[in-house]
């Protein structure tokens, strides 16, 4: 039987470490940030200690119906935008990952466990920035339009953003006296010049103002 401080610790690793990806995933305006991984991890922590105390119990299975669950729940954060993109998959499989790291925890593997997730977050604060270099990826955006707000107009700001191959990674919309405030965070090919998209946006109807940075 695990003793009050021993609990104790895993619970507190797994708040931590949880937290790191959180973190990360928080600051980039992802649907599943810093809560969510830390109860995530938090849960798969529980879980894994109770099926290891439990006499009659099998970890080894508990610990498989974890990460198969994980993978339905990581779905759920995975959208496409119009034909070509599909975006969330990264949150989607960092959420996978933190529930092995709390299964981790929760069985005592604690080393293991620090070194996944502090590789885990250098790959996803640091690759990214190496990817658009060497692979050539496009640079990532903010739009921010406030338009009079009506049916359809998310709908033709998405048809002018794929027209020019610009992908939409992140939408926020807030409606206050029927003006609307869209802010869209996308993905843009590189070297791309945004006069033409802009002009067109501007163009619908009921636009009050865009800012592009």
């Amino acid at each position: 039987m695990l003793s009050f401080l021993e609990i104790l610790l895993k619970f507190l690793l797994a708040i931590l470490l949880g937290g790191i990806v959180g973190w990360e995933r928080e600051t980039v305006n992802k649907p599943a940030g810093l809560r969510t991984h830390i109860i995530l991890c938090l849960g798969s922590t529980l879980i894994t200690i109770v099926s290891t105390t439990l006499p009659g119990s099998d970890p080894g299975r508990i610990a498989a119906q974890i990460v198969s669950s994980l993978g339905v729940l990581g779905g759920l954060v995975v959208f496409r935008e119009g034909h070509h993109a599909v975006t969330g998959i990264t949150t989607a499989v960092s959420m996978w990952f933190m529930g092995g790291v709390g299964i981790a925890i929760g069985a005592g593997y604690y080393l293991p466990a620090i070194i996944s997730t502090l590789a885990i977050y250098i790959i996803l604060v640091f690759l990214k920035s190496i990817e658009g270099k060497i692979l050539g990826h496009g640079t990532g955006k903010t739009l921010t339009i406030k338009a009079l707000n009506r049916p359809g107009l998310i709908g033709d700001i998405g048809k002018i953003l794929g027209s020019h191959n610009v992908d939409i990674a992140d939408l926020k919309l807030q409606i206050s006296d029927d003006i609307a405030e869209i802010v869209l965070r996308v993905n843009c090919p590189q070297k791309f010049e945004p006069s033409s998209m802009l002009r067109e946006i501007q163009g619908l109807e009921d636009i009050r103002s865009i800012g592009w940075e």
